[in-house]
């Protein structure tokens, strides 16, 4: 297992906190509670290398600007 200390916007931890304050009270007395930080590590866990290659193509893209070309994911 892998261990990461990631720093997240302030908005990005709400809404983790938020959704699991909602798990909590949809599922009652869960034991261990639902943590922001294991909906967290769900979220990242679900990805494979493809899927975190084309995230990060896409921001890259998105962020270097009209000089590269536009991103199709037909073509990918």
């Amino acid at each position: 297992m892998t261990t990461l200390n990631l720093q997240l916007p302030e908005s990005v931890a709400a809404e983790f906190y938020t959704a699991a304050d909602e798990l909590n009270k949809r599922f009652g007395d869960t034991k261990p509670k639902i943590e922001a930080k294991a909906l967290m590590a769900f979220a990242l866990a679900r990805h494979d290398a493809d899927d975190v290659c084309a995230q990060f193509d896409l921001a890259l893209r998105l962020v270097r600007g009209p000089a590269e070309p536009p991103f199709n994911p037909v073509l990918k």
